[in-house]
Protein backbone atom coordinates (compact mmCIF):
# COMPACT_ATOMS: atom_id res chain seq x y z
CA UNK A 1 0.00 0.00 0.00
CA UNK A 2 1.54 3.31 -1.10
CA UNK A 3 1.49 6.55 0.92
CA UNK A 4 -1.49 7.94 -1.00
CA UNK A 5 -3.58 4.85 -0.24
CA UNK A 6 -2.50 4.95 3.39
CA UNK A 7 -3.55 8.58 3.63
CA UNK A 8 -6.91 7.85 2.02
CA UNK A 9 -7.50 4.97 4.40
CA UNK A 10 -6.64 7.17 7.39
CA UNK A 11 -9.15 9.77 6.22
CA UNK A 12 -11.84 7.09 5.78
CA UNK A 13 -11.15 5.76 9.27
CA UNK A 14 -11.37 9.26 10.71
CA UNK A 15 -14.79 9.92 9.18
CA UNK A 16 -16.09 6.44 9.97
CA UNK A 17 -15.14 6.89 13.61
CA UNK A 18 -17.06 10.16 13.66
CA UNK A 19 -20.07 8.44 12.13
CA UNK A 20 -19.82 5.64 14.68
CA UNK A 21 -19.68 8.11 17.56
CA UNK A 22 -22.75 9.90 16.21
CA UNK A 23 -24.54 6.58 15.91
CA UNK A 24 -23.67 5.60 19.49
CA UNK A 25 -24.90 9.00 20.69
CA UNK A 26 -28.15 8.42 18.83
CA UNK A 27 -28.60 5.02 20.47
CA UNK A 28 -28.00 6.49 23.93
CA UNK A 29 -30.60 9.18 23.30
CA UNK A 30 -33.03 6.64 21.85
CA UNK A 31 -32.57 4.30 24.82
CA UNK A 32 -33.13 7.22 27.21
CA UNK A 33 -36.36 8.10 25.42
CA UNK A 34 -37.58 4.49 25.63
CA UNK A 35 -36.69 4.31 29.34
CA UNK A 36 -38.52 7.57 30.04
CA UNK A 37 -41.52 6.37 28.06
CA UNK A 38 -41.64 3.09 30.02
CA UNK A 39 -41.43 5.00 33.30
CA UNK A 40 -44.26 7.29 32.27
CA UNK A 41 -46.41 4.33 31.24
CA UNK A 42 -45.82 2.58 34.58
CA UNK A 43 -46.70 5.79 36.43
CA UNK A 44 -49.87 6.17 34.36
CA UNK A 45 -50.96 2.61 35.14
CA UNK A 46 -50.19 2.95 38.85
CA UNK A 47 -52.32 6.08 39.10
CA UNK A 48 -55.41 4.26 37.86
CA UNK A 49 -55.49 1.02 39.82
CA UNK A 50 -55.51 -0.16 43.45
CA UNK A 51 -53.60 -3.23 44.59
CA UNK A 52 -54.28 -5.59 47.49
CA UNK A 53 -51.34 -6.41 49.74
CA UNK A 54 -51.74 -8.99 52.52
CA UNK A 55 -48.84 -9.76 54.87
CA UNK A 56 -48.82 -12.91 56.96
CA UNK A 57 -47.76 -12.99 60.60
CA UNK A 58 -44.81 -15.21 59.71
CA UNK A 59 -43.57 -17.71 57.15
CA UNK A 60 -44.93 -20.58 59.21
CA UNK A 61 -47.12 -22.80 57.05
CA UNK A 62 -50.19 -22.21 59.22
CA UNK A 63 -49.68 -18.42 59.12
CA UNK A 64 -49.33 -18.52 55.36
CA UNK A 65 -52.53 -20.54 55.07
CA UNK A 66 -54.29 -18.02 57.32
CA UNK A 67 -53.10 -15.18 55.10
CA UNK A 68 -54.79 -16.77 52.08
CA UNK A 69 -58.03 -17.31 53.99
CA UNK A 70 -58.09 -13.66 55.01
CA UNK A 71 -57.40 -12.66 51.40
CA UNK A 72 -60.17 -14.90 50.08
CA UNK A 73 -62.70 -13.51 52.56
CA UNK A 74 -61.85 -9.88 51.78
CA UNK A 75 -61.88 -10.41 48.02
CA UNK A 76 -65.16 -12.33 48.15
CA UNK A 77 -66.82 -9.72 50.34
CA UNK A 78 -65.52 -6.50 48.80
CA UNK A 79 -64.35 -7.35 45.30
CA UNK A 80 -67.80 -6.84 43.82
CA UNK A 81 -68.18 -3.56 45.75
CA UNK A 82 -65.06 -2.12 44.13
CA UNK A 83 -66.07 -3.44 40.73
CA UNK A 84 -68.90 -0.92 40.71
CA UNK A 85 -66.47 2.02 40.78
CA UNK A 86 -66.07 4.00 37.56
CA UNK A 87 -62.49 5.09 38.30
CA UNK A 88 -59.78 4.81 40.93
CA UNK A 89 -61.05 7.83 42.85
CA UNK A 90 -64.41 6.15 43.38
CA UNK A 91 -62.71 2.87 44.24
CA UNK A 92 -60.52 4.66 46.77
CA UNK A 93 -63.58 6.25 48.40
CA UNK A 94 -65.26 2.85 48.64
CA UNK A 95 -62.17 1.38 50.29
CA UNK A 96 -61.99 4.26 52.79
CA UNK A 97 -65.68 3.86 53.61
CA UNK A 98 -65.23 0.13 54.18
CA UNK A 99 -61.94 0.05 56.09
CA UNK A 100 -63.72 -0.81 59.35
CA UNK A 101 -65.77 -3.51 57.62
CA UNK A 102 -62.68 -4.96 55.96
CA UNK A 103 -60.93 -4.97 59.32
CA UNK A 104 -63.89 -6.79 60.87
CA UNK A 105 -63.99 -9.44 58.15
CA UNK A 106 -60.24 -10.09 58.45
CA UNK A 107 -60.43 -10.28 62.25
CA UNK A 108 -63.41 -12.64 62.11
CA UNK A 109 -61.46 -15.04 59.89
CA UNK A 110 -58.42 -14.89 62.17
CA UNK A 111 -60.52 -15.64 65.25
CA UNK A 112 -62.50 -18.36 63.49
CA UNK A 113 -59.22 -20.11 62.66
CA UNK A 114 -58.24 -20.07 66.34
CA UNK A 115 -55.69 -17.24 66.31
CA UNK A 116 -55.58 -14.09 68.41
CA UNK A 117 -53.52 -11.97 66.04
CA UNK A 118 -54.32 -8.33 65.69
CA UNK A 119 -54.83 -6.90 62.20
CA UNK A 120 -54.18 -3.50 60.65
CA UNK A 121 -56.05 -2.40 57.52
CA UNK A 122 -55.15 0.79 55.66
CA UNK A 123 -54.52 2.42 52.31
CA UNK A 124 -50.88 3.17 51.53
CA UNK A 125 -48.34 3.33 48.74
CA UNK A 126 -46.28 0.18 48.35
CA UNK A 127 -43.50 -1.01 46.06
CA UNK A 128 -44.74 -3.98 44.05
CA UNK A 129 -42.72 -6.40 41.94
CA UNK A 130 -43.77 -7.30 38.41
CA UNK A 131 -47.07 -9.21 38.45
CA UNK A 132 -47.59 -11.62 35.55
CA UNK A 133 -50.90 -13.14 34.64
CA UNK A 134 -51.02 -15.47 31.65
CA UNK A 135 -51.37 -12.68 29.11
CA UNK A 136 -50.98 -9.51 31.17
CA UNK A 137 -47.92 -8.10 32.90
CA UNK A 138 -48.22 -5.30 35.45
CA UNK A 139 -44.86 -3.53 35.76
CA UNK A 140 -43.02 -3.18 39.03
CA UNK A 141 -43.41 0.16 40.74
CA UNK A 142 -45.14 2.15 43.45
CA UNK A 143 -48.89 1.54 43.67
CA UNK A 144 -51.62 2.57 46.05
CA UNK A 145 -52.75 -0.53 47.90
CA UNK A 146 -55.25 -1.78 50.41
CA UNK A 147 -52.82 -3.29 52.88
CA UNK A 148 -53.71 -5.88 55.50
CA UNK A 149 -51.08 -6.64 58.14
CA UNK A 150 -51.75 -9.80 60.12
CA UNK A 151 -50.07 -10.02 63.53
CA UNK A 152 -46.42 -8.94 63.25
CA UNK A 153 -46.68 -8.90 59.43
CA UNK A 154 -43.23 -10.48 59.12
CA UNK A 155 -44.21 -13.29 56.77
CA UNK A 156 -44.32 -13.54 53.00
CA UNK A 157 -46.92 -11.36 51.38
CA UNK A 158 -49.63 -11.87 48.79
CA UNK A 159 -50.74 -9.28 46.26
CA UNK A 160 -53.13 -8.80 43.39
CA UNK A 161 -54.96 -6.03 41.55
CA UNK A 162 -57.98 -5.14 43.67
CA UNK A 163 -59.33 -2.50 41.30
CA UNK A 164 -60.15 -3.32 38.58
CA UNK A 165 -61.04 -6.67 40.17
CA UNK A 166 -58.33 -9.14 39.10
CA UNK A 167 -58.08 -10.92 42.43
CA UNK A 168 -60.73 -13.31 41.16
CA UNK A 169 -58.45 -14.43 38.34
CA UNK A 170 -58.08 -18.19 38.12
CA UNK A 171 -54.95 -18.95 40.16
CA UNK A 172 -54.19 -22.13 38.20
CA UNK A 173 -54.18 -20.68 34.72
CA UNK A 174 -54.02 -16.94 35.59
CA UNK A 175 -56.49 -16.14 32.84
CA UNK A 176 -57.88 -12.62 32.98
CA UNK A 177 -61.55 -12.61 31.92
CA UNK A 178 -62.66 -10.40 29.04
CA UNK A 179 -64.84 -8.17 31.23
CA UNK A 180 -61.85 -7.33 33.46
CA UNK A 181 -59.76 -6.59 30.37
CA UNK A 182 -62.50 -4.33 29.09
CA UNK A 183 -62.55 -2.43 32.37
CA UNK A 184 -58.77 -2.06 32.21
CA UNK A 185 -58.98 -0.86 28.63
CA UNK A 186 -61.55 1.76 29.64
CA UNK A 187 -59.39 3.00 32.52
CA UNK A 188 -56.02 3.14 30.77
CA UNK A 189 -54.73 4.97 27.75
CA UNK A 190 -54.13 2.93 24.61
CA UNK A 191 -50.35 2.92 25.21
CA UNK A 192 -50.76 1.90 28.84
CA UNK A 193 -53.19 -0.88 28.01
CA UNK A 194 -51.11 -2.27 25.15
CA UNK A 195 -47.98 -2.22 27.33
CA UNK A 196 -49.59 -4.80 29.63
CA UNK A 197 -49.53 -7.41 26.87
CA UNK A 198 -45.84 -8.20 27.17
CA UNK A 199 -44.00 -10.87 29.11
CA UNK A 200 -41.94 -8.30 31.00
CA UNK A 201 -38.70 -9.83 29.72
CA UNK A 202 -38.37 -8.07 26.38
CA UNK A 203 -35.10 -6.21 26.18
CA UNK A 204 -34.11 -3.57 23.71
CA UNK A 205 -31.15 -4.76 21.64
CA UNK A 206 -29.31 -3.08 18.85
CA UNK A 207 -27.19 -4.69 16.19
CA UNK A 208 -24.35 -2.43 15.28
CA UNK A 209 -24.44 -3.14 11.56
CA UNK A 210 -22.49 0.04 10.99
CA UNK A 211 -19.56 -1.49 12.89
CA UNK A 212 -19.44 -4.34 10.40
CA UNK A 213 -19.46 -1.86 7.53
CA UNK A 214 -16.61 0.12 9.08
CA UNK A 215 -14.58 -3.03 9.66
CA UNK A 216 -15.05 -4.02 6.03
CA UNK A 217 -13.88 -0.58 4.95
CA UNK A 218 -10.86 -0.78 7.23
CA UNK A 219 -9.88 -4.05 5.53
CA UNK A 220 -9.77 -2.38 2.10
CA UNK A 221 -6.26 -2.55 0.77
CA UNK A 222 -4.99 -4.86 3.54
Amino acid sequence: MNKKQQKQKAVVKKYMIRILLCYVAFLIIDFSIHATSASEITKGISEKIIRLHVLANSDDKSDQALKLKVKDAVVERFGAVLASAKNREEAEELVQENLDNIHRVALDVIKAEGYNYGVNVYLTNCMFPTKVYKDLTFPAGMYEALRIDIGTAEGKNWWCVMYPPLCFVDQTYSIVPDDSKKQLEDLLTTREYESLFTDGSTKISYRFKIVEIIEDMFRIGD
